[in-house]
């Protein structure tokens, strides 16, 4: 048995490592021991062949393993210089790729068996040939990670099977190969390979990978304290989001206007991480961007932006850039003002009865956490409830609101439960006096008598319960 899979092993736990404390958050490492040989051989007998030795090796060093992570929320990879943390966007769609980030890598000895092709395409070699690929993962598509036997019995290439698109990609030329492959971009797996492959497999070598790389030294290399200038604050921030208080502290050093001027420049390079922009510029700016969230509800702004972001895109652009200029609004101006900007806004949705739907009222006023969204939406809800509910749930009730809804119709009362149940759920409950948690059990109650659906008697009986774990009524 030879030394490599052994310093892959350290390597990958030396990879974990290094992402945790580089701020990588939920970075996940597990391993278990290697598999016997008197496990290698009932698993051959099994499969009737023998393991291709790599295979082998590695199973019998280390049984099953896998690598976990996630990038910071609302964090931006592009292309950026090792030596001054400076960013370079482009236009470059092929970076695409790198959009929607994971990291995942592992092997199983449990999963090892041969794949059959779930498409219907009857030339298909796994159709046809049966014991051909030999899976030994999944990735979170559930999407097999095999071996293709026919290119080598000792030692053969590493595809990826794609459900979407019944497609085989080529990985690596051997199992070793494509392990090292995928240290080297520390666990990153590419929805795509397609982009970035060649005859050979991955291709370490492509601009997307190559600025991965790049991206990756340098979160890993730059700390927060080495941020001494509102310019190096600025490219920290955008590699590891805003979720951390430290980096929040930090900005109140500078000027809020001075901190959306930095923030805008970047957004003209590339306006197509709008949204991005928006979360970084609402929780480090505030009121330092007033005037240009006002300008973003001029006449033609939705127009214009969309445009800009993405030419040609459609309506999905346009709701996102709705809803990041709600946020905006919420963030940066007085809240009466905002809330003025928003609600305006939203009737223009409304039915001929005023009515409308919870989950686009939702999307643009569960920013404001106020008990104003409350009195205004009181005469607007409809069913569905549950976008109602959320709203609620996120706009700090007052106990006089919590007790005249849930004293008011049917459609009210299903509100109110359902944004109890997230609030309790997600730890937003109010500090309520004894006797108002009296009301409110003694309200549930009697609601609990007149509702006549099973799924909606459930839905109190369940609050009730959680008020009653958590000592409230």
């Amino acid at each position: 048995m030879t030394d490599h899979f052994g310093q892959i092993l350290d390597r990958l736990g030396d990879i974990a490592e290094r992402l945790r404390q580089s701020g990588m958050p939920d970075v996940e490492y597990k391993s278990t021991e290697g598999i016997s040989t008197v496990e290698i051989t009932a698993l051959e007998e099994r499969l009737q062949m023998t393991l291709p030795a790599s295979l082998s090796e590695l199973i019998q060093r280390c049984g099953s393993l896998y690598l976990l992570w996630s990038l910071p929320q609302h964090c931006i990879v592009a292309d950026v210089s090792k030596r001054t943390g400076e960013y370079s966007f482009t236009s470059d769609h092929g970076l695409n790729i790198l959009e929607d980030i994971t990291g995942e890598f592992g092997w199983n000895h449990e999963y090892i068996s041969y794949f059959t092709s779930y498409g219907e395409n009857a030339d298909s070699p796994a159709t046809t040939d049966e014991h051909r690929y030999l899976i030994f993962n999944y990735n979170g598509a559930g999407d097999p990670v095999l071996l293709d036997l026919a290119t080598s019995t000792t030692e053969p290439a590493v595809f990826c099977y794609d459900h979407e698109q019944d497609r085989l990609t080529l990985l690596a030329d051997n199992l070793p190969a494509y392990i090292d492959t995928i240290l080297t971009l520390h666990g990153l797996w590419v929805w795509d390979w397609t982009t970035v492959i060649d005859e050979h497999g991955i291709q370490l070598t492509s601009h997307p990978l190559q600025m991965w790389v790049r991206w990756l030294d340098v979160f890993c290399n730059v700390k927060l304290e080495d941020a001494h200038s509102l310019e190096a604050l600025i490219n920290y921030t955008t590699m590891h989001g805003v979720d951390n208080p430290a980096i929040l502290q930090t900005f109140q050093a500078y000027d809020p206007k001075d901190i959306f001027l930095a923030w805008e420049q970047r957004l003209q390079h590339s306006p197509v991480n709008f949204a991005i922009w928006g979360v970084f510029i609402g929780e480090t700016a505030g009121d330092g961007a007033a005037d240009w969230v006002r300008s973003l509800w001029q006449p033609g702004a939705v127009q214009t932006w969309t445009s800009s972001l993405v030419p040609n895109s459609g309506s999905i652009i346009a709701v996102t850039f709705v809803s990041t200029r709600a946020y905006l609004t919420a963030r940066c101006l007085p809240r009466h003002e905002g809330l003025a900007y928003v609600c305006n806004n939203l009737l223009q949705h409304s039915t001929g009865d005023g009515k409308l739907e919870g989950y686009t009222a939702n999307g643009q006023l569960q920013h404001f956490h106020s008990p104003q969204v409350i009195d205004w939406m009181r005469d607007k809800v409809n069913h569905p409830v549950e976008g109602w509910a959320t709203l609620f749930a996120h706009s700090h009730p007052t106990t006089k609101q919590l007790l005249e809804w849930l004293s008011d119709g049917e459609l009210y009362q299903k509100i109110t439960t359902e944004a109890l149940n997230i609030m309790i759920q997600r730890d937003l409950l109010p500090p309520l006096e004894a006797d108002t948690w009296a009301n409110i059990s003694d309200l549930l109650h009697a609601s609990l008598q007149l509702v006549m659906l099973k799924k909606d008697k459930r839905r109190i009986e369940a609050v009730l319960e959680q008020l009653s774990d958590l000592g409230l009524c």
